[in-house]
């Protein structure tokens, strides 16, 4: 435990991290602890109850719905995304990874659930620098704070895929796709499902898509570290 702290302060001292919490099981031991700070600029400490972005963790949380829905045999793995989606029926793909962003050939296969959740549909992501990626940036895709989740993957669905579907693992923005095929199936809004099936059997109180007024004094500052001048922005 001291040689942890002592690698975290290390770190945080270096201005590499704001702060860390930690929480390691073995053999039934925890060891468990948390340096920092929630703001650096108010060199506020971290607490017992802050409460932080999970940026990406929301896929394995929405993936796990999905398998849920598959138990429950209202979707099925090999479904194709246009049985829930029609909207993707003129899905085009990118000629090489090379082209324009106009240089499309016709889909050979559409993405199923299968691809949607292994990263294999042939979407991309918005910081990934293909031509695709910079498309999803210059009309600013899932970057909007008035937009709901059936107004971005309409949007989606109007661009080119990176690549042929089952061709290519590729991180990406299918679970976003996953997230609405879940909307339809339901009929209720992603948060609600995930509140229903996630967030309160399994106690995560503090976990949603915002946070109340009167807590965000816990929210953890977000920063970005700056590689040319080694430090957090």
């Amino acid at each position: 435990m001291h040689n942890l702290k002592k690698l975290f302060t290390k770190h945080i001292d270096a201005g590499l991290y704001p702060g860390v919490e930690w929480k390691i099981i073995h053999q039934n031991n925890v060891f468990e602890g948390r340096l920092g700070y929630l703001n650096l600029s108010a060199k506020k400490s971290l607490d017992t109850n802050s409460i932080y972005r999970i940026w990406s963790m929301t896929k394995p949380v929405i993936s796990v719905v999905i398998l849920q829905l598959i138990e429950e045999k209202k979707i099925k793995l090999d479904d194709i995304i246009t049985e829930y989606l029609p909207q993707f029926n003129n899905l085009k793909v990118l000629k090489t990874r090379d082209s324009n962003i106009s240089d499309t050939v016709p889909i050979k296969n559409i993405p199923t659930i299968k691809d949607l959740l292994s990263h294999t549909a042939g979407f991309s992501y918005n910081f990934l620098g293909d031509a695709v990626a910079k498309e999803y940036d210059r009309i600013g895709l899932f970057h909007s704070n008035d937009t709901t989740l059936e107004e971005e993957i309409n949007l989606l669905s109007t661009l080119p895929l990176l690549c042929q579907p089952s061709t290519e693992w590729m991180y990406s923005v299918s679970v976003d796709v996953l997230a609405r095929i879940i909307e339809i199936v339901t009929e209720e809004s992603l948060q609600t499902q995930l509140e229903k099936r996630i967030f309160k059997p399994l106690g995560m109180q503090d976990t949603g898509f915002s946070v109340t007024p009167e807590n965000l004094h816990r929210l953890m500052t977000s920063y970005e570290f700056d590689p040319l001048h080694k430090k957090l922005n």
